[in-house]
């Protein structure tokens, strides 16, 4: 298995190589905001794939996605890192070392733990290494050793001082300064015997040698085993090397593979043995050859921290990589293994090497080109032990002694050969700039078909003796031979546009001798039945979750690959099945050929995955491989906003009530590896989102504004492959504000009854006033009516009152007049014989006129109009007698003194005196009138 490796010249340059040598890829990825070119001293990596970096101006971290700098106090170094977990992280600088605690916002923030220690004991001094257990933490300068127990600092002292403390397997050993090797025992020291002999060198690397030894380098003594009980010295022609370039570093993969990065020439990979497998360098792929650092991740790739930037060491599974950077070979197009020989057809013509030529690791540059093969190479193919290249100039052969001819007589260029037998005929069907050419294998006739006159780049024959055609650009033809190759008996064209709901380019490949299609990621098959082409139910379904496919290439039986623009599928189809059978993501360091993407079959279990710049060798050597499980991304932290800016953290262990001001919020999160596997992040937000994202290389998503409710945030990983995590699920509910709150609710609830209550009473009111004019309406009308009546009635009274008085009156006149008359009679006839009729005449009118029962008619009169006159006359003037009452009465009518005097049978001058008497009872003031006074009183 080799290895993939990516360069970082600015941030980070990706390599990636197979175990065997070969010339790794090249990338350069910038990021110039955090100078991750500078010089990276050490590195850590968390049980989330965070990685840390200790860096000239501070902290690095990088989740995969974005980098982050925790700059240190004063701005220092950080020249030492190491991982307790996600949310915990030792680093040590100059005259200074410290933790960083991860808060609720995600961040990190430093803690001092050399504040705690007297700073003249390491003045002018460097932390160079840091070392972690359940326990302890160890930190290591020159001049001391200083153990941290979560609690307090304690100092272990060296008179000489010492180099780097190192951890193999669960032992501290450190070389004293120019000295020899101590094992780390508790809080004290103890002195390795034998160790001696490292004196005047620097032990710059310790590590485990098979499964109780150590492999120990010096920077100028060369390699030594220590067995526990003698060192011995380990493979001299390494030791040469790695003298020569002076060892700095070094880690033991878990692929049982040691690397050994150097000051003056990169890095070395050996194997158990102590032979060098490869040799990573500035001359082939690191962009400088001081190594500094070396960290194998958790995915076991390899971080190397440079003088000059970080670089990462991937394997790839089964592959094998050769890429130029340098373009000397020009985009790989096919490939094949003829002869004992790898030839590759490329833009710019055939090249080769041996099988001991892949082994180097400039196999790529030291590829040589076939003489007479310059030009655009489409495809190589061996039939009948006959090596053919499908060229730019035409069909050619390759011979053994390498040399170059022309096939047969083209005279177009020619995209594809493949073998047919057409009624026991043996064919050869070339692909040509032009159409088809047909070629009789045994007489090497060439027929060109007429009718089609377009470029062709694929032909296959189906089972019922159709040939499809696939057009360079668009569409394709279903057609029918003549019988002398001649011209074609029918055709058929299908998509570029032509109205039958097929996509506008296709590509197409056979399984059993059938046809199949491929446009727009999705399959179609030949309906010969119904003489139509319909989708293929079994591959969309199996290839359901993959977009951009753009090549389908056959292995052998039911066995083939698909490609996509970022990764590669082996998948099996018999026409009634078709089930993924491995996958790999190419992520994105590799490119493929964009619009000729294609694979070479070299053999049943090898192909040649063609790239832009190079290729990968396909061997299958795991049988047990199943596909990658992808971790679920962790959420990193919730934050919200207000309109101000404002910011509040909640924390994502619980559910969280956010409140309405800072309804804008945040999530920010990571995955596991995102880097290395290139991944992507889909999310949704419930009661927002209708479905999910597309996926995005982000690290945070921001919802503003959100109303009041309850939401839950949903998150996922994706890689190229189609594949997706399992979900994480966070739920937050927006509070309504205070006048939406279910108090708020209860006081508007209590406002609207005391309104409609008051309302209700408005109303009452108005119906009460509406019904009150209407009883009063209808009162008035009844009032006016009876006041009516009652006038007429007061009317009657006082006409009957006005006709009793007038009849008195005059009737008491007219007794006068008699009487006088009489009297007057008798005064001149005055005879005895009259007297007796005279007295009985004259007290007849007497009493006439003194009838009480006129008064008393007149007083019921009276009374009838003017009710309680008496009585109230009487209450205020007790001191009344009858006959002033009447004469009140009288008053009251408004009558003269002479109707009075009648009406009372009193003489005017009686009536004077009476109502002279009759003011004084009353205390009536001269001035006033007696008449007015009466008519004043009801």
């Amino acid at each position: 298995m080799r290895l993939l490796i990516y360069i970082i010249f600015a941030i980070l340059a990706q390599i990636s190589l197979s175990a065997s040598t070969n010339k790794p890829h090249v990338i350069n990825l910038h990021r110039e905001q955090y100078r991750a070119d500078n010089k990276n001293w050490s590195i850590g990596q968390d049980e989330r794939g965070v990685m840390y970096f200790g860096n000239d101006i501070g902290l690095l971290e990088f989740d995969g996605i974005e980098w982050n700098l925790n700059r240190l106090p004063n701005s220092l170094i950080a020249r030492s890192v190491a991982v307790l977990s996600h949310k915990t992280i030792f680093t040590g600088s100059y005259e200074e070392f410290g933790r960083w605690d991860r808060d609720i916002s995600g961040k990190l923030v430093y803690t001092s733990l050399s504040d705690h220690v007297d700073k003249a004991l390491f003045k002018n001094d460097d932390f160079w290494k840091i070392w972690v257990t359940n326990d302890h933490v160890y930190f290591q300068s020159f001049n001391s050793i200083y153990v941290y127990d979560y609690n307090e600092v304690k100092r272990i002292p060296s008179e000489k001082g010492f180099l780097f403390l190192t951890k193999v397997r669960d032992e501290f050993l450190v070389q004293q300064m120019n000295g020899p090797l101590f094992s780390l025992k508790g809080d004290y020291l103890e002195k390795i015997e034998g160790s001696d002999i490292f004196n005047n060198t620097d032990v710059r690397v310790i590590l485990p040698y098979q499964e109780d030894q150590y492999l120990i380098g010096t920077a100028t003594k060369g390699l030594y085993i220590y067995d526990g009980k003698e060192f011995r010295e380990w493979n001299k022609t390494l030791s040469g090397v790695l003298h020569a370039t002076e060892l700095n570093c070094g880690i033991l993969s878990s692929k049982g593979i040691y690397f050994f990065g150097t000051i003056l020439d990169g890095i070395y990979q050996v194997n158990v043995e102590g032979n060098i497998v490869d040799h990573i360098s500035s001359a082939n792929m690191l962009q400088n050859n001081t190594i500094l650092s070396l960290y194998e991740d958790n995915l076991g790739n390899v971080w190397t921290a440079l003088d000059r930037g970080l670089a990462y060491i991937q394997y790839i599974e089964n592959m094998s990589c050769y890429t130029d950077p340098t373009g000397n070979t020009g985009a790989v197009y096919s490939g094949v293994y003829w002869n004992d020989k790898l030839f590759i057809g490329t833009n710019q013509g055939v090249f080769y090497t041996t099988h001991d030529g892949l082994k180097t690791s400039d196999a790529l540059s030291d590829m040589k080109l076939i003489e007479g093969t310059q030009g655009q190479v489409w495809t190589l193919k061996i039939i009948d032990d006959v090596l053919y290249c499908c060229h730019n100039k035409g069909l050619k052969e390759i011979h053994k002694n390498l040399s170059v001819s022309d096939a047969f007589s083209i005279r177009t260029g020619v995209f594809n050969i493949s073998e047919a037998t057409v009624k026991d005929q043996d064919l050869l069907i070339l692909s040509t700039y032009s159409s088809i050419k047909i070629v009789d294998r045994k007489t090497k006739q060439v027929y060109s078909p007429g009718q089609i006159s377009e470029p062709i780049i694929n032909a296959q024959f189906d089972h019922l003796g159709n040939i499809w055609l696939e057009h360079f650009n668009r569409g394709m033809y279903r057609c029918k031979l003549e019988d002398d190759f001649s011209g074609f008996r029918t055709f058929s064209y299908y998509g570029g546009n032509n109205s039958d709901d097929l996509p506008y380019k296709v590509k197409i490949f056979k399984v059993g001798g059938r046809i199949v299609l491929l446009g727009n990621s999705q399959f179609y098959t030949y309906d010969d039945i119904a003489n139509k082409i319909v989708p293929s139910i079994q591959l969309n379904k199996c290839f359901n979750n993959v977009r951009n496919l753009k090549q389908i290439i056959p292995i052998k039986d039911n066995l083939f690959w698909a490609v996509t623009s970022a990764s590669i599928y082996k998948f099996s189809y018999d026409g009634y099945e078709a089930s993924i059978l491995e996958d790999y993501n190419l992520g994105r360091n590799l490119s493929l050929v964009n619009g000729y993407e294609n694979i070479s079959i070299l053999s049943d279990s090898s192909s040649l995955i063609c790239l832009d710049n190079g290729f990968l060798l396909y061997h299958r050597k795991d049988e047990s491989r199943t596909n990658a499980y992808l971790l679920s991304p962790y959420l990193e932290s919730m934050r919200t906003y207000n309109m101000d800016g404002n910011i509040e953290y909640k924390d994502i262990a619980h559910f969280s009530e956010v409140h309405y001001d800072f309804n804008t919020v945040t999530f920010s999160f990571t995955s596991s590896n995102a880097f290395a596997s290139d991944l992507s992040f889909q999310y949704m937000l419930e009661n927002v989102d209708k479905e999910w994202s597309a996926p995005q290389k982000i690290s945070s998503v921001s919802y503003p504004r959100l109303p009041t409710g309850e939401y839950k945030f949903i998150l996922r990983t994706v890689d190229n492959l189609g594949n997706y995590s399992d979900t994480v699920e966070y739920g937050f509910e927006v509070l309504a504000p205070w006048y939406q709150n279910i108090w708020a609710y209860m006081l508007y609830t209590i406002l609207i009854m005391i309104v409609l209550y008051i309302i209700w009473l408005l109303i009452l009111r108005r119906y009460r006033n509406l019904h009150l004019q209407k009883i009063r309406l209808r009162e008035t009308r009844r009032l006016k009516v009876l006041t009516n009546e009652l006038q007429q009635e007061v009317e009657q009274k006082s006409a009957e009152l006005l006709t009793q008085t007038s009849f008195i009156i005059q009737k008491n006149e007219l007794i006068l007049k008699i009487k006088d008359i009489i009297d007057d009679f008798y005064s001149k006839n005055k005879t005895s014989a009259l007297i007796p009729l005279y007295q009985k005449i004259n007290a007849l009118l007497n009493n006439s006129m003194n009838s009480e029962d006129d008064w008393k008619t007149f007083l019921i009169k009276f009374e009838e109009k003017h009710t309680n006159f008496f009585k109230k006359m009487k209450m205020l003037y007790p001191q009344l007698t009858n006959t002033d009452l009447r004469l009140c009465a009288c008053l009251k009518l408004n009558l003269e003194t002479k109707e009075i005097a009648s009406l009372m049978n009193l003489s005017v001058r009686a009536v004077e005196n009476s109502r002279y008497r009759l003011r004084k009872k009353l205390n009536i003031q001269p001035s006033q009138n007696l008449n007015e006074f009466f008519l004043d009183i009801d």
